[in-house]
């Protein structure tokens, strides 16, 4: 509980800062996406934080702690928020992390999603792929978009 309490106190002071969603891409008609203006970098690495607003309700796995890689429901979600790692000199991206909401306002914290968490570590679903590190390839144009944001 007081985790989640902390991630809202997180995003509510967050939302006040200086920085602002910048709108940057529609998903063909399926989501907003939007990133967020205080780009950081840190040594080699430059993180970027997205949101998405889902036009569709999508669904996101709820893991078993007990049982290795057991999904015991898909849960409706309209929104997340993603956290990106970029590396310039290399061209790889990595999911560090993603917090699901109810609502497209992302309002409403269902659950949230680090690359570190055992599930995801423990897990060899196409879910849990999101979080490895992966190549940027000429094709993949929103990390394409973000990467150059990432490496100006």
């Amino acid at each position: 509980m007081f985790k989640l309490f902390a991630l809202l106190a997180c995003l509510l002071f967050h939302a006040s800062g200086h920085s602002a969603w910048v709108y940057f891409d529609d998903g063909n008609g399926s989501t907003d996406d939007y990133y967020d203006s205080a780009i950081s970098p840190q040594g080699k690495t430059t993180t970027i934080k997205t949101f998405t607003a889902h036009a569709i309700v999508n669904r996101v796995p709820f893991y078993d702690p007990k049982i290795k890689g057991k999904v015991t429901q898909l849960v409706k979600f309209g929104s997340e928020q993603s956290s990106y790692e970029f590396d310039c000199k290399e061209k790889t991206v990595q999911l560090k992390s993603r917090v699901f909401y109810a609502d497209r306002e992302g309002k409403l914290v269902i659950i949230s999603y680090k690359n570190s968490d055992p599930v995801i570590g423990n897990d060899n679903s196409d879910f849990a792929k999101q979080f490895q590190k992966k190549i940027i390839y000429s094709d993949q144009t929103r990390n394409l978009k973000l990467m150059s944001l990432a490496c100006k």
